[in-house]
């Protein structure tokens, strides 16, 4: 099955528990039709570019998951149908992008580091109070 990615930009005046419904709907509805969740990412309230709707502020949502080829299609269709989605975006990964993506993941996670990952080896040096260190008094 291949992977896609879907990103939906909801409407701001949305309370925590209703955005959370929408997005178990969603999921469930991915779920439903043979789909399987990867990545769920809740990006938060963001400043919209342009007003849409006389809408200055959106809550966006990232679905990443695995499905047959005609749930893109019904997904859509789906959202076309809920008045509080305001934009969507549903898109097929390319396989070869994908490893890619996960080099530059393994490359931050080395520059945060400045050793490999699996090279990573935390010591604990102890001195020993003979070795001519005294201890300082107050």
């Amino acid at each position: 099955m291949p992977l896609y990615e879907t990103t939906i930009l909801f409407d701001s005046f949305l309370k925590d528990e209703d955005f959370q419904n929408h997005s178990t709907k969603i999921q469930n509805f991915i779920k439903n039709n043979g789909g399987q969740i990867q990545k769920v990412e809740e990006w938060g309230k963001k400043r919209l570019a342009y007003e849409i709707n006389r809408k200055q502020y959106g809550n966006y949502l990232h679905i990443a998951f695995n499905g047959p080829g005609s749930l893109p299609s019904l997904l859509e269709r789906e959202y076309r149908l809920e008045e509080t989605i305001l934009r969507f975006l549903i898109i097929k990964v390319d396989p070869k992008i994908l490893t890619p993506r996960e080099k530059k993941i393994k490359e931050k996670k080395t520059s945060e580091t400045g050793y490999p990952e699996a090279a990573v080896i935390e010591e604990q040096i102890s001195i020993p109070a003979s070795e001519g260190y005294d201890e300082i008094e107050n």
